[in-house]
């Protein structure tokens, strides 16, 4: 069975396009495109830390991203989530998926966003987050797979295919539709105009 990716993007001042996706063990796997590298970057967040950062958040206060590279390499960040994940796994880029679980917690109605670009915070709202992501994560492949579909397939009257980006569908499929209801209009008029001419 193919593998299905979501694309994301995070939530900072310089959006970051990353791919993810769920397994049947709740495990997130994150596919990530660094500047300097000819491949993309998979990192696993186990189940085992996905549940630890939920516990980590169930204070109910508000938790900052805290995943400054340099800041968690010195040891300088402030608590936070990066920070969180730096200590359960020293490795700084894993500690930075902080930006990507974000943006997928905050779109999945898991977390809470203070809309802030810089000095983003999260607060865990209530409800079954395993839940609420894995729906978010269907209902995104859904959405992605129906995209492509009006992307690719929506013809005009004439045959020829129309691009569509997402949101513009309607405005796409009215288009043509005005034009042969206008069409038609024309043709019965000039038949009006003919039959009257030669009186039939």
């Amino acid at each position: 069975m193919a593998i299905s990716w979501s694309e994301s993007h995070t939530l900072g001042t310089r959006e970051k396009v990353f791919s993810w996706r769920i397994d049947s063990r709740g495990n997130i796997f994150i596919k990530r495109k660094f500047r300097n590298c000819r491949f993309p970057r998979i990192d696993k967040v186990s189940c085992n830390h996905l549940d630890k950062l939920q516990n980590f958040m169930q204070d109910r206060e508000w938790k900052a991203l805290a995943n400054n590279a340099a800041k968690l390499y010195l040891g300088t960040e402030k608590e936070g989530v990066g920070k969180f994940l730096y200590r359960l796994r020293r490795d700084v880029p894993y500690a930075q998926l902080a930006s990507q679980l974000a943006a997928i917690y905050y779109h999945s109605g898991v977390w809470e966003w203070n809309e802030q670009k810089r000095g983003m915070k999260f607060l865990l709202l209530p409800g079954n987050w395993q839940e609420k992501t894995i729906q978010h994560y269907r209902d995104s492949l859904a959405q992605e797979k129906e995209s492509t579909y009006i992307e690719d397939y929506i013809e005009d009257f004439s045959g020829s295919c129309v691009k569509v980006k997402p949101g513009q569908a309607q405005d796409k499929l009215q288009e043509p539709l005005q034009e042969g209801l206008q069409q038609d209009e024309v043709r019965k008029i000039e038949q009006t105009k003919l039959s009257t001419f030669f009186g039939y």
